[in-house]
């Protein structure tokens, strides 16, 4: 064990160049594959996919979607017209490319809510939000109280992810100084043996 942590302190020491030099390589890489539409797409895909950061994704997609979407019909911008405006405004490719089919059912006279519900991308409760407020007829200001609904989710699952990030640094930290100290008894005691 510890010839194993003396080893890695020399690759470190040897090699640190050639990880810098690899983390530069791989983000150049990540930010050509975000350029590009498709690979862009796919990235989307994955990053909706996974278990806690999906969620915040869909999460900030809704809440800037509501509070733009509130906004123009607000200012007396058409349906159609904003949910195109919308759609430029949206990070997530995956779900901006939703939008084109809501807008596309939303021509056949489908309205705002069941087309939103269909693309299963957008949050259940942000589309059942949206639906009341079209039933009502008070759609734009229902999607401004979506999109404050959805800021204070997001702020509060960040708040949540930092505190549970904290154990889980000093845990890491703590393994880390525990194997090294853990090395050098084993190292120690190899030594009195080797004297006894």
């Amino acid at each position: 064990f510890t010839l194993f942590v003396l080893g890695l302190s020399k690759f470190f020491q040897a090699w640190w160049w050639a990880l810098i030099a690899g983390g530069l390589a791989l983000f150049i890489m990540f930010r050509r594959q975000m350029a590009d539409p498709d690979s862009r797409y796919r990235w989307d895909e994955r990053f909706l996919a996974l278990p806690l950061v999906g969620d915040l994704i869909a999460k900030i997609e809704m809440a800037r979607f509501s509070r733009t979407l509130g906004t123009l019909l607000d200012n007396g911008v058409s349906l159609l017209g904003a949910l195109s405006i919308v759609k430029e405004t949206m990070s997530n490719s995956v779900m901006a490319e939703r939008l084109d089919e809501v807008a596309t059912k939303l021509r056949e006279g489908k309205g705002l809510g069941a087309p939103l519900m269909e693309a299963e991308v957008f949050p259940r409760l942000g589309v059942h939000m949206v639906m009341v407020g079209e039933e009502t007829g008070r759609l734009s200001e229902m999607l401004i109280q979506v999109a404050d609904v959805f800021d204070r989710e997001v702020q509060t699952a960040v708040k949540r992810t930092l505190s549970l990030l904290e154990p889980a640094l000093i845990l890491g930290l703590g393994l880390v100084i525990g194997a090294i100290i853990m090395s050098i008894l084993v190292a120690i005691l190899s030594v009195n043996e080797l004297a006894a």
